[in-house]
């Protein structure tokens, strides 16, 4: 082509192309085909039939035509590629394509979990049409394990689907959704979570046509909340079959309609079989006077016993408290703790009276009867609490002694209560011997109270010469003071973690920076919650501990991945692929303060098909960080369609622009709780192996504290926020090993 003087040549080259639009079925010209070509092969698939016959070229080359051809691929990423593709384009006859893919027998993707999980977050914006519907419904009822092996994905893949079916808020999907709940089982469950989630706009769309409600629906609706079901389950007390009369009695109760207490007096007066216990349950959800004495013959029965616990824990009551006494010793070894704890919720001077004759006559539930004490308001329980300590046994019983300093220290902490006499016991147990159990509560209770600073309590500390009893005690109670008590331990952290043991100071941790930290390393690494970048330490150093898989490992990916950079990303990408969730969650949060801005790119990639929730909400905080428009995508698909109340909140929150930090931690004022744990050898002969044992505390929030016990074996954490914790103690090591 030749170009006139003046002629721009972006005109010349638009209006060649138009040309060769306009040519219509006429053969491509070379240069366009040999422009094409690579593309075609890097997309995955062979040329088109069409494309072979003389067909548009950019047909063939674009739109739904690649993404036919990616979904036919062998290669598992083309595949999912094509999905997407279809997806985003969304056209009728995309998602078409896309469905007809899916519904071949044997097609690859069929059998794919990640396929599967994929399409149906595409197909979540056409879940009205009925071809969707369908799709979603079979993959809601069956989910990952029903076609070959179990996938983990399943869960998340069952409740994805039905969040995209109960979005709609329209009556045929959400008849697929009841029709689940009446069927119960898995499936059921994940619908219930979705309409929960979607609560439609009118009951009228759940209940349908239904004159009588299955009892499973009746039980829904009493867990929905939704006050407009008391219409529709009023009408069930009466007539048709007991079962349904006791579902719709009990949905009635926790929606706290009392139009049940009439029915459920009526059958506590002419007693059925199988009727006492929800008659019960009704008695307590609606507060009825009758409902201690019904839990206490449910505690006194041999069948019933179980289900009184759970009834006495649900609402806790002083006239309980001989029953739960008399129950305890009949119980299940692994129920009594459940059974002392109850006692103390129930609260008053009886219930201290039965703690202590409980503390006295078994000894096994110590630690249970104490947290019971320490946690129960009243002047009894603060007696009683102070008599442990400072009473005339105290005196000969040195563990008892110290089960009452525990007690005293967490009442002072949890509800800000302690014994007048706590302080001076506190002080003259920090004068014990080093090393030992009385000091090393002492420390701990001296720092978590702030009556002493961690670093001075510790004194001079080297990986030569240290006690290490204290450190482990200082850095658990430096938690209770906060940031700033964290922090200041980071240069005695910096220094033992810098020289692993045996490595010979700083010269030997070049040449073993995998060597396992030593236990008082482990113990002053909280000071990483208060720096999340590893302060001082070595980036080497801390992919070491990272990779490692001790206590330290997550804290240490966390910091490794704030790092991130050309040397270290392969190492953070290994871990962030890796077996323990509570590792790869960690990496997802230094990934939000990753100076690196393609790391967004890995929290997306992470995020599409992690099945487990803790990590996938980690993502999400880390993503809630980050300000490239990449993670708007993943946002909006956590915050529309993961199956995760707790993800899909987060994702919420930051869409709508809340402070990241905010979504990074809880705020302080919630951490109040405490963890008291007391690792107790399932052999004598191992009684050493619970000494001062290395373990992580999982929090709530998902944040893991390494920690280390006391030399007596007791493990107290304080500032936890409100959940559920879990604690994995390390592996013990063989005598003689550094670690042990």
């Amino acid at each position: 082509m030749r170009f006139l003087p003046g002629t721009p040549r972006a005109l010349g080259l638009a209006a060649a192309l138009a040309a060769t639009a306009m040519a219509g079925p006429a053969a491509p010209q070379p240069v366009a085909r040999t422009a094409r070509a690579p593309q075609a092969a890097e997309e995955g698939g062979k040329a088109s039939a069409g494309a072979e016959a003389g067909a548009t070229p950019l047909r063939g080359s674009l739109g739904v035509a690649v993404g036919e051809r990616l979904l036919s691929s062998s290669d598992p990423a083309a595949r999912l590629r094509g999905i997407e593709r279809l997806g985003a384009i969304g056209t009728e006859e995309a998602v078409s394509a896309l469905l007809a893919a899916l519904d071949q027998h044997g097609a690859p993707g069929a059998r794919d979990p990640r396929a599967r999980l994929a399409a149906v977050r595409a197909l979540a914006p056409h879940a009205q049409r009925d071809s969707v519907r369908q799709l979603l419904a079979r993959e809601l009822s069956e989910g990952a394990p029903a076609r070959g092996a179990a996938s983990p994905l399943g869960e998340v893949l069952r409740g994805t689907a039905a969040l995209a079916l109960a979005r709609t808020g329209e009556r045929r999907a959400l008849g697929v959704l009841v029709n689940a709940i009446v069927q119960g089982g898995a499936a059921g469950e994940a619908a219930a979570r979705a309409i929960k989630a979607h609560p439609p706009a009118s009951l009228q769309l759940l209940l349908g046509s239904r004159k009588r409600l299955e009892p499973a629906l009746a039980s829904f609706l009493g867990d929905l909340g939704d006050l407009r079901a008391i219409a529709a389950l009023r009408p069930m007390l009466e007539g048709g079959d007991r079962a349904a009369q006791v579902a719709a009695a009990r949905a009635l109760a926790r929606l706290g309609d009392e139009a049940a207490l009439a029915k459920a007096r009526a059958w506590l007066r002419k007693p059925e079989p199988g009727l006492f216990e929800p008659t019960t349950e009704i008695l307590v959800y609606l507060g009825a006077p009758e409902a201690a004495d019904a839990v206490a013959a449910l505690l006194g029965s041999e069948l019933g016993r179980m289900e009184g616990l759970r009834l006495a824990e649900l609402g806790p009551a002083e006239r309980l408290v001989p029953a739960l006494a008399r129950a305890l010793p009949l119980l299940p070894d692994d129920a009594r703790p459940r059974a002392v704890a109850a006692i103390g919720r129930a609260g008053g001077a009886e219930a201290a009276r039965q703690l202590r004759r409980v503390l006295s006559e078994r000894p096994e539930l110590a630690t249970a009867v104490a947290f019971a004490l320490a946690t129960m308001s009243g002047a009894e329980a603060r007696a009683a609490v102070a008599e442990l300590f400072d009473g005339p046994r105290a005196a000969k019983d040195a563990d008892l002694r110290r089960l009452g300093l525990r007690a005293g220290v967490v009442r002072g902490l949890v509800l800000r209560d302690a014994p007048e006499a706590l302080e001076k016991r506190l002080l003259a147990a920090l004068a014990a011997p080093s090393g030992s159990s009385d000091r090393a509560v002492g420390v701990f209770g001296t720092v978590a109270l702030g009556l002493r600073d961690a670093v001075d309590v510790v004194g001079a500390c080297s990986p030569s010469s240290c006690d290490r009893a204290a450190v482990h005690a200082a850095a658990r109670g430096a938690l209770a003071r906060g940031e700033r008590a964290l922090a200041a331990l980071a240069p005695l952290f910096a220094a033992l973690a810098a020289s692993p043991p045996g490595a010979g100071g700083a010269a030997g941790a070049a040449k073993s920076g995998d060597a396992a930290p030593d236990a008082a390393a482990i113990s002053a690494g909280v000071a990483l919650l208060a720096e999340p970048g590893g302060g001082a330490i070595a980036t080497s150093r801390l992919a070491a501990l990272a990779e490692a898989g001790g206590p330290l490992s997550p804290l240490a990916a966390r910091a490794l991945a704030a790092r991130d950079d050309e040397v270290v990303r392969g190492r953070i990408e290994r871990l962030l692929e890796g077996s323990d969730p509570v590792v790869r969650a960690h990496v997802a949060l230094g990934l939000g303060s990753d100076p690196m801005p393609d790391s967004v790119s890995l929290l997306a990639r992470a995020y599409r098909f992690e099945d487990d929730p803790a990590v996938r909400r980690a993502i999400v905080r880390g993503l809630s960080r980050r300000t490239e428009v990449q993670r708007r995508r993943v946002l909006v698909a956590a915050r529309d369609l993961d199956p995760d109340e707790g993800v899909r909140a987060l994702a919420r929150a930051a869409l709508s622009g809340a402070d990241a930090r905010a979504l990074d931690r809880p705020r302080s004022a919630l951490a109040t709780g405490v963890v008291w744990v007391a690792i107790v050898p399932n052999d004598r002969s191992a009684t050493g192996s619970a000494s001062s044992r290395p373990a992580r505390l999982v929090r709530p929030d998902g944040l893991a504290v390494p920690v280390v016990s006391d030399p007596d074996g007791v493990l107290l954490v304080p500032a936890v926020p409100p959940g559920a914790s879990a604690v994995l103690l390390a592996p013990a090591a063989p005598p003689g090993d550094a670690g042990s």
